[in-house]
């Protein structure tokens, strides 16, 4: 007999861009430059991978890349090192969110699926893991971010529907509300996770300077060598 390998029964999803000139963190780029916007960029996404740590039995971690042009094999493992990939398919971030949520849940049969970015590289294994651990009594789980729109969201497949992720304003402050009236509207439980920041403009950048001084991680590093940290 052969044995049978079950696929993780849940997924960790992290949507991300390759790391380019002019294509990541524009919005900072405009008080810092494009090439220290990429650098932070480079620095968050590098110090994120590391926090959220590596795929085992229980869950898959899967990096999401945007499509462009300058995407090859050499640059997609360089970026995002071993983790499993996948491209990106939708207009619009809902489309892509719920395409990616979709695919799982009906062909790979994943039982619970959580979705990051890589705008907070504070975020670590234990948040992801409480947050699937939620998912056990909730059918959704979101974290809120200061912004108004959410840095982690998760959901369980026996109850999973893409018009949650419909007609959302995104890039607005009104992301987070319209989901969990969407959520009310399909009358499915949801858990709130602490709230927490982006790292999207100048601002951001500089409080995350101050909160973590000291720390250890490639961006903190990196704002020290600029002096922002003093």
């Amino acid at each position: 007999m052969f044995a049978t390998t079950h696929p993780p029964a849940q997924r960790l999803l992290v949507f991300a861009r390759l790391p380019e000139l002019g294509k990541v963190k524009t919005r900072l780029g405009q008080a810092i430059g494009a090439e220290k916007a990429l650098a932070v960029y480079e620095a968050m996404l590098r110090d994120l991978l590391q926090s959220i740590g590596t795929s085992n039995e229980e869950t898959e971690i899967e990096i999401f890349w945007a499509p462009t042009d300058g995407a090859n094999g050499e640059a997609l493992r360089r970026a995002f090192d071993d983790h499993a990939l996948a491209m990106q398919s939708g207009a619009t971030l809902g489309d892509r969110l719920a395409m990616a949520f979709s695919e799982r849940f009906f062909f790979h049969r994943t039982q619970k699926i959580v979705a990051i970015g890589v705008d907070d590289p504070r975020l670590t294994r234990e948040i992801v893991d409480h947050a699937f651990a939620l998912l056990e009594s909730c059918d959704w789980v979101i974290g809120p971010a200061d912004d108004g729109g959410y840095y982690l969201i998760g959901c369980r497949g026996a109850v999973f529907i893409s018009e949650i992720f419909r007609d959302i304003p995104w890039g607005s402050s009104a992301v987070l509300q319209r989901t969990l009236d969407r959520i009310g509207d399909a009358q499915n439980t949801v858990a709130i996770l602490p709230s927490r920041y982006d790292i999207d403009v100048i601002e951001d950048l500089q409080r995350f300077a101050r909160e973590n001084i000291d720390a250890d991680g490639e961006l903190p590093r990196l704002l020290r060598e600029w002096g922002m940290a003093a």
